[in-house]
Formats: C-alpha cells, structure tokens, sequence
C-alpha cells in the first residue's frame, strides 16, 4: 500500500456508491451523504440509520446485490464485503476510486481519522500502518483545537471575497492572511468575543486595503 498522497475531494453532486453492511458502513454513508453526494446504497439490508436516510430521501437504497453496472458514471465506490476483489478490478477498469473498508489490497485510496471544525479539516493517515496511532493523534488535537475554530475560520470566510477583490497583490493579499490569522482574534472567539474578534479582523483588512490602495 501507498497512500501518501494527501487529497481532499468536492463530491457535491457526485454520484458515490456504496456497497456491503460492515460495522463503519454506516458512518462512512452519512459522511457522504452530508458532504453533498449523490449516495447509492446496494445491500439487500440496512442500518436504521442508513434506512432513515433513504426514507427522507437523501439517499438511495438498492435491496440487492452489486451488479457491475452500478460503477456506471460512478465517481467513487466504497466497499465493505467478505471479498471486494471484483468491485475494485471493475472500478479499475472504469477509472472509479475505490475503498475497500479494511482491506488495503483493494483500495485506490484510504480515510484517515480527521477532525472538523466547520471549514477546517484536519486528517491524519498512518498509511494503513497503524490506525489507532492516527486516533490517538486526533483526540489530542481535538482538545487542542476547540469549537472556536468553527466560528473563526467562518469569520475569515465572510472576508475572503472582500480581500481577494479590493486587494489585487498577491503578496499584500498573503501577508494579511498571516496577520489575520496570527491576530489575538481566535483568542477573543473563544473568551466569547465574537464581536470583538470581527472588529479586530475589520481593522487588519481595512488597513491593508488602504496601503495596498484597492478598490474600496
């Protein structure tokens, strides 16, 4: 196995097909389902969870087996039965990424235990060597790195057309990112500033705007 090359993907509106009933099926459906897939489950029998997704409508569910066809204009496929061989030689063929849920053989890519907070999210990969080190890491990071984040990094969000339209250098535009950043902001978000951090990260864009000389 080779999974060193890190990737996040956009699979809004992407067709996603999953297949089989292990014990990580569940989470790994309602992450797809969440992150705006178009999902298809293929198993004759579901998870409440996954049952509930279907029946509100947010997800497919064939009750039946895998057939080859389903990889058609499929982007992405995970799978999770007693042997996953031909789901990956058939989505090799058709250029169809492929996980095969503990099962690296067959796999064009893995998931590493990641944390989010709204816009950020951190994954950690041990190349399949030894997941529980990837856990282990993540829930420290996970009290290292608070809900405050999710406020945060939805405040730079709300400036970030703002910068990328008034101020027009790239390297004024990245050096205000660091001072926005490296600002006492995400303190004050997390003594519940909200505020107070907003008036910090005006002041830093509208002074870089002015010596930068952008559109205002």
């Amino acid at each position: 196995m080779n999974f060193r090359y890190p990737i996040f993907l956009d699979v809004t509106g992407k067709r996603c097909i999953v297949v089989g009933d292990g014990y990580e099926i569940p989470g790994k459906v309602r992450v797809l389902v969440e992150r705006g897939a178009e999902v298809t489950y293929i198993h004759p029998t579901a998870d409440q969870s996954i049952a509930e997704l279907a029946k509100e409508g947010r997800l497919r569910w064939e009750q039946r087996g895998f057939l080859p066809s389903d990889l058609n204009e499929c982007f992405l496929v995970i799978t999770d039965q007693e042997d996953n061989s031909e789901v990956f030689r058939l989505a090799e063929q058709r250029n169809v990424l492929c996980n095969a849920v503990d099962d690296p053989d067959f796999c064009r890519f893995s998931f590493g235990s990641t944390l989010s907070r709204d816009h950020l999210t951190i994954a950690i990969s041990t190349n399949g060597v030894a997941p529980a080190l990837a856990v282990r890491l993540r829930q420290r990071l996970e009290r290292e790195i608070g809900e405050e984040y999710s406020l945060f990094t939805s405040m730079l969000n709300e400036l970030r057309p703002e910068i990328t339209q008034s101020i027009p250098n790239f390297s004024a535009r990245r050096d205000l990112w660091y001072k926005l950043v490296d600002s006492a902001a995400l303190d004050l978000v997390r003594q519940h500033k909200p505020e107070e951090a907003r008036r910090m990260l005006r002041q830093l864009v509208d002074k870089a705007k002015d010596v930068d000389g952008g559109v205002h």
